[in-house]
C-alpha cells in the first residue's frame, strides 16, 4: 500500500501579551522552557520542538535562569529547539519596513549566538502578508516560508507549496498552511479523533497537494505545553494501518525534503491579504490610533534623526552610549509583536505597549540632545544655531527652528548672508531664579525674561551634514499676520474659505477641488478587532467650517478652522436617534512656499463611545480602478473594487473582503488627467470610494470590547478569547487626539516625485541652538556632559547622493570604526545609479542583509528598478 508521508510538527505559537499580560506571559515562558528543556535532553524519541520563530523567548528566558544558557545553546546547536528568524514576530503591515528587517537581523543574531536560527521565514498568525517579505528573508540567507493568513483558494492552483515573490523579484519556497498552525494540536490515535478530525483534514490536505505525497501537519496551539506522548501517538498511528506514514520532525525538514522532490512552478506575487480561510481584520488598523501615532513618532526619531546623527559623531570620534541603541530596538521590537502594534489587546497590555514607544521616543530624545550638544557646543561661533540634515539628498530646504533670545527681535545669517525667515510663533518666558549659596545661607537672584521663538527659514544643506548659522538680536524676522482675505497660497497652491467650505486649487494647472475635506462620522459596534456597521445607518457628513483666523508671513500661511459635529454620546443614543453630544474639530492649513503639498492638522477631544470618525478627501481622479500606497520600496497595486464581495458569505469568507487597505506613508490616485495623494503621519487606515471621487483616511475608531461574536463583517465567533468578554474601555479613546496629513493635488508625475515627498513630510533635519536661556527644551540640556577635546567643525558633509531618483532607507554607525552601514533604493521603473559624492576617501562595499561578507563595488553602484542595495562605507581615518 502506498503511503502518503505526513511530517507532524511540534511547536507552540507564543503571544507575548493578549488578553493576558506580559507578566503572565513571562512566568508561563520560564514554566514551558524550564519543561522543555527537561523534556528534551531526556527523550531522544521527542526529536525537536519549534518555539515560534522568536529569539526574544530567549533572553527573556535567561534573565530569570541564566544558569541554564548552556542547556539552551547545546539543544538550538543540535536543531532539536529551533528558534529565530524574529526577534518578535511583528505584524509587518503597520510599522516601517526597515523595523521589520531590523526585527530579523536582530532575532537572527541572538539565535545564532546560541548556534542557530531557524531556516525559515515563520509567519503564523500576523494579518496580512508585507510583499517584500520574500526579498527580506532570502538577502537574510533564509531559504523557505511557512505562512498562514493571505492567500485565496483559487490563488494555490492545487498546491499548498509555491513560489511567493517580491516586487523586485525575489522569491522563496512557501507553504501555506491551510488549516492553520494548530490542526495536530490534540493529535490522538483514538477513532472517535481519528474519523471525525483527523483523517478528514488529511484528506483536504492531500486533495490540496496535486503535486506531492507529502504533508505537512502543525502540531501546537496557543502557549501549549510540548506534548511529551506525542512519540507514543505517532507510535500509534503507525501501528495502525492507515494508508497515512506519520514522522515526529520539524519545518526545516518538511520544507527541505519536499522542495528536493516536487517540481513547484506556481508563483504568488506581493502582498497577501485574503480573508477567506482566514481573518485579516483589516480596520484594526484604525484601532488605538494613539499608539499607531506614537509609534510613527518612535520610529521617526530611531530612523530619520538619531541613527543619521549618530553617524555622524561616530565618525567625528564622538563619544556615547551607543549599545543604548540595540537596547531601545528590541524595547521597540516588544511594542511591535503580532496583536501588539495592532492594538488588539486587553486594555492593561496596550498600556505597556504604548509605554515601551514613549519611553523609546524619550530615550532617542535625550540621545539626540546629547549628540547635539557635544557638536555644537564645540564649535567655536558665538549665538551658534546648527542645522543637521540626516538625508545625504542635498536641497534648498524650510526648516523650522525653536530659538531663545533675550529680546522679541532677531534674524538668522549664514556667513553674514540674512537668510529668508518668518516668525511662526513667540512666547515671552519668565527667566526665574538663580539659587546662590552665600555664608549667610542660600539667596535667589532674578532672571531676566526671555522669548520663545518658532521659526521657519530657508536654507541649502548638503547631504549628511551640519552647517552654522548665527542668531543676530539686531535683526527682525518678519512675523505671520492676519491675511487681508481668508485665502492662503504657496505659489503651488490655493486655499480659500467661503459659505462656510474650502477650495482647494493647484496653481500651476488650474484644477480646482470644492468641499476638499468632509468628516464622517457614523456608529461602530464592533471590537477591538473590527469595524461593523449598524444596520441602515447612513453616516453623517459635514464639510462646514468657521473661520478662526487666516495668517499669512514670506514662507509661509496659515487658516485656522473650526468644526462642530452633533454626535451621539454612545450606542444606546445613537439607535434612539438621539444626537446629544458636540464634538468640535479645529483644522490647521498651511502652506509652505515650494512645498508641493498643503499640510493639515486636526486636534478634537473625543468623548463618545462605539463610533468612527473617517475624513473623506476629494479628489479629481473619477472613477479609478486602483489605488497606489507604498510598503517597502515600491509602490503597491490595489483595486478600488473588491471582486470578492459578492456572494463573500456563500464563498465561504470568514471575513468581508472589503478594499480597505494600509499604508506606510503615502496613498494616492491617478487617471490620464489628474493624480491626488495623501502623506500620513500614523494614520494607516484608508479606502478609495471611487464612485463618489473620495479617498477616505480613517482617523480613529472608539470601540468597548477586545472580541465579539457574529458582528456585520465578520461572522462566527469572536477572535481570540471566546468565553468570556473582555472589557476594553481605555480603546473608546475618550482623550485628546491630533492627526497630521498632507494633501497633493497634481503634483506627483511619478514613482520619485512620491518618495521625495515622504522623505520632506517626514523631515529627516534637526537644529540645536547654542544658548544657555532655557535648560528644559532639550531633555538633557539641564546637566554638565563631557564634551569632546577637539574643536568640531563649524560646517561638515560626509557624503552627498546626487541622484535624486534614489533614496535613503537607513543610515547608522556600522561596528567597526569609521564604519557607516545605509541602505539606497530605487523606486521607479528604469535602473537608477546610486551615485556618491565623497567628503573624504571612502570604499565602499556591498553588503546582504546579513551584513557579515563585504564585496567590493563598483564606484557608482546601478539599482535595477523597485529594488534596493545596503552598502558598508569605510571612510579613511
Amino acid at each position: 500500500m502506498k503511503h502518503t508521508h505526513v511530517y507532524v510538527v511540534p511547536h507552540c505559537h507564543w503571544d507575548a501579551e493578549w488578553y493576558f499580560t506580559c507578566e503572565d506571559s513571562h512566568i508561563l515562558l520560564v514554566e514551558n522552557l524550564d519543561y522543555l528543556l527537561d523534556l528534551l535532553e531526556q527523550r531522544e524519541d521527542f526529536p525537536s520542538y519549534t518555539f515560534d520563530g522568536l529569539a526574544i523567548v530567549l533572553e527573556e528566558y535567561l534573565r530569570v535562569r541564566p544558569e541554564n544558557a548552556g542547556r539552551l545553546a547545546a539543544l538550538i546547536g543540535q536543531r532539536r529547539l529551533l528558534v529565530g528568524p524574529w526577534y518578535t514576530q511583528c505584524d509587518s503591515l503597520l510599522i516601517r519596513t526597515e523595523s521589520l528587517i531590523r526585527n530579523l537581523q536582530y532575532g537572527i543574531r541572538t539565535a545564532e549566538r546560541f548556534g542557530h536560527s531557524m531556516d525559515i521565514g515563520y509567519l503564523p498568525d500576523i494579518f496580512g502578508q508585507h510583499a517584500w517579505l520574500p526579498a527580506i528573508f532570502t538577502d537574510l540567507g533564509i531559504h523557505y516560508c511557512v505562512l498562514q493568513r493571505g492567500v485565496y483558494t483559487e490563488q494555490l492552483k492545487g498546491d499548498l507549496n509555491f513560489w511567493w515573490q517580491s516586487p523586485n523579484g525575489k522569491r522563496i519556497a512557501t507553504h501555506y498552511l491551510y488549516y492553520g498552525y494548530g490542526p495536530g494540536k490534540f493529535l490522538a490515535a483514538d477513532d472517535t479523533y481519528l474519523n471525525q478530525r483527523l483523517l478528514p483534514i488529511l484528506t483536504s490536505l492531500r486533495a490540496m497537494n496535486r503535486s506531492t505525497d507529502t504533508l505537512l501537519l502543525p502540531a501546537g496551539g496557543d502557549q501549549v505545553l510540548a506534548n511529551a506522548r506525542f512519540p507514543q501517538i505517532v507510535e500509534e498511528l503507525n501501528a495502525l494501518g492507515l494508508p497515512w506514514r506519520f514522522t515526529l520532525t520539524d519545518y526545516e525538514h518538511y520544507m527541505r525534503d519536499v522542495w528536493a522532490d516536487a517540481p513547484f512552478s506556481h508563483t504568488l506575487e506581493g502582498e497577501l491579504y485574503a480573508c477567506q480561510k482566514s481573518r485579516i481584520h483589516r480596520t484594526c488598523h484604525s484601532t488605538r490610533y494613539d499608539i499607531k501615532r506614537q509609534n510613527w513618532q518612535t520610529e521617526h526619531l530611531l530612523l530619520d534623526q538619531l541613527e543619521p546623527l549618530a553617524a555622524m559623531a561616530s565618525l567625528m570620534g564622538i563619544h556615547y552610549p551607543a549599545p543604548l541603541l540595540d537596547e531601545m530596538w528590541k524595547t521597540l521590537f516588544a511594542a511591535h509583536a503580532h496583536n501588539g502594534i495592532e492594538a488588539t489587546n486587553a486594555d492593561a497590555v496596550n498600556l505597556n505597549i504604548r509605554q515601551r514607544l514613549v519611553s523609546v521616543e524619550r530615550s532617542a530624545l535625550s540621545l539626540l540632545n546629547l549628540l547635539k550638544k557635544k557638536i555644537a557646543r564645540r564649535v567655536d561661533q558665538e549665538n551658534a544655531l546648527l542645522v543637521f540634515n540626516g538625508d545625504p539628498t542635498p536641497q534648498e530646504k524650510l526648516v523650522r527652528a525653536v530659538l531663545f533670545t533675550r529680546q522679541p527681535n532677531f534674524a538668522l545669517r549664514r556667513a553674514g548672508a540674512l537668510l529668508d525667515s518668518t516668525l511662526l510663533s513667540q512666547q515671552q518666558m519668565p527667566g526665574g531664579q538663580r539659587v546662590v549659596v552665600t555664608a549667610a545661607g542660600e539667596k535667589l537672584e532674578p532672571l531676566e525674561d526671555y522669548y520663545r521663538s518658532e521659526v521657519l527659514f530657508r536654507t541649502t544643506l548638503p547631504g549628511l551634514c551640519w552647517h552654522t548659522l548665527s542668531v543676530d538680536e539686531q535683526g527682525a524676522a518678519p512675523a505671520l499676520r492676519p491675511a487681508p482675505q481668508p485665502v492662503i497660497e504657496n505659489g503651488c497652491y490655493r486655499v480659500t474659505f467661503e459659505q462656510e467650505g474650502l477650495t482647494l486649487e493647484n496653481l500651476r494647472n488650474g484644477c480646482r477641488l470644492r468641499h476638499p475635506i468632509t468628516f464622517v462620522e457614523c456608529g461602530d459596534d464592533g471590537d477591538e478587532f473590527d469595524f461593523a456597521p449598524l444596520e441602515s445607518e447612513i453616516p453623517d457628513a459635514c464639510q462646514r467650517f468657521s473661520l478662526i483666523r487666516c495668517e499669512t508671513g514670506p514662507l509661509a500661511a496659515r487658516m485656522t478652522l473650526a468644526t462642530t459635529l452633533q454626535l451621539p454620546a454612545d450606542m444606546a443614543s445613537r439607535k434612539a436617534g438621539q444626537r446629544n453630544l458636540t464634538m468640535v474639530v479645529h483644522t490647521t492649513l498651511e502652506l509652505r512656499q515650494g512645498e508641493p503639498w498643503l499640510r493639515v492638522q486636526h486636534q478634537l477631544t473625543n468623548a463618545a463611545t462605539d463610533h468612527r470618525l473617517r475624513v473623506h478627501l476629494a479628489t479629481p481622479v473619477r472613477s479609478p480602478r486602483f489605488s497606489f500606497a507604498d510598503q517597502g520600496y515600491s509602490l503597491l497595486r490595489r483595486d478600488t473594487h473588491s471582486p470578492w464581495l459578492a456572494n463573500w458569505r456563500e464563498q465561504g469568507f470568514v471575513e468581508k473582503p472589503m478594499p480597505i487597505f494600509t499604508l506606510e506613508n503615502i496613498v494616492l490616485v491617478q487617471n490620464d488627467d489628474h493624480n491626488f495623494g495623501v502623506l500620513t503621519q500614523g494614520i494607516k487606515e484608508y479606502e478609495v470610494l471611487p464612485d463618489e471621487q473620495v479617498l477616505a483616511l480613517t482617523l480613529y475608531r472608539s470601540v468597548g470590547l477586545l472580541g465579539k461574536d457574529d458582528t456585520p463583517w465578520r461572522p462566527g465567533r469572536a477572535s481570540g478569547i471566546n468565553n468570556k468578554v473582555v472589557e476594553t474601555p481605555d480603546a473608546q479613546l475618550l482623550q485628546p487626539l491630533v492627526f497630521d496629513y498632507a494633501l497633493l493635488l497634481d503634483t506627483l508625475p511619478d514613482e520619485a516625485a512620491a518618495f521625495a515627498a515622504i522623505r520632506d513630510y517626514r523631515e529627516p533635519v534637526m537644529s540645536y541652538h547654542v544658548q544657555d536661556l532655557n535648560t528644559f527644551e532639550e531633555r538633557l540640556e539641564r546637566f554638565t556632559l563631557p564634551l569632546p577635546a577637539q574643536t568640531m567643525p563649524a560646517d561638515l558633509s560626509l557624503f552627498s547622493l546626487t541622484n535624486p531618483r534614489i533614496f535613503l532607507s537607513m543610515c547608522r554607525p556600522g561596528v567597526e570604526a569609521g564604519e557607516l552601514v545605509i541602505r539606497l533604493f530605487n523606486p521607479g521603473r528604469r535602473p537608477e545609479r546610486a551615485t556618491l559624492e565623497m567628503a573624504r576617501p571612502c570604499q565602499m562595499l556591498r553588503l546582504s542583509l546579513r551584513e557579515d561578507d563585504p564585496q567590493p563595488l563598483a564606484e557608482e553602484a546601478l539599482i535595477p528598478p523597485g529594488d534596493y542595495l545596503t552598502l558598508l562605507l569605510r571612510f579613511a581615518p
